[in-house]
C-alpha cells in the first residue's frame, strides 16, 4: 500500500511502475530519519525502514518505505514527524513494501531502523 501524505492524505495502489532508484540523504533527511527513528523504536511491527528515491510514472519522489504490516495510526505519527521538521507544501510518500520491493530496494539503499529483528 501507498500513501501520499500532502494536506489531505490520498491512497494510491502501485503496482509494478515503481523503480526504486536510491537513497534519499542529505541533513534534512538526517533530522527527519533521526526523529522517526525515535518513533519507530515504540513500533515493534515496524521491522525496516528506509528513505528512498522511487521513479513512478509522474517523475522521481521520496519515500519512506517500511517493512510493517499497513496501520494507519503509524501513517499519522510519521506525518506527524514529517510536519514538524518540512514546510507545509512538502509531502511524504510511504509505501509499505512487499517482500519482493524490499530486495528491489536492499540493491539500492540501505535501511536507517532496523527493528528488533531475530
Amino acid at each position: 500500500m501507498f500513501w501520499r501524505k500532502r494536506r489531505r492524505k490520498t491512497e494510491i495502489h502501485v503496482q509494478n511502475i515503481v523503480r526504486f532508484v536510491g537513497e534519499q540523504d542529505g541533513e534534512p533527511e538526517r533530522l527527519l530519519k533521526n526523529t522517526l527513528v525515535a518513533e519507530l523504536c515504540v513500533v515493534p511491527q515496524v521491522k525496516r525502514a528506509y528513505l528512498a528515491q522511487l521513479e513512478y510514472t509522474d517523475g522521481v519522489h521520496v519515500a519512506l518505505c517500511l517493512v510493517a504490516p499497513e496501520d494507519r495510526s503509524l501513517i499519522e505519527r510519521i506525518s506527524s514527524c514529517f510536519a514538524r521538521i518540512f514546510a507545509q507544501q512538502e509531502h511524504l510518500d510511504i509505501l509499505f513494501l512487499t517482500p519482493d520491493q524490499e530486495t528491489e530496494l536492499a540493491r539500492v539503499c540501505n535501511p536507517f531502523h532496523r527493528g528488533n529483528e531475530i
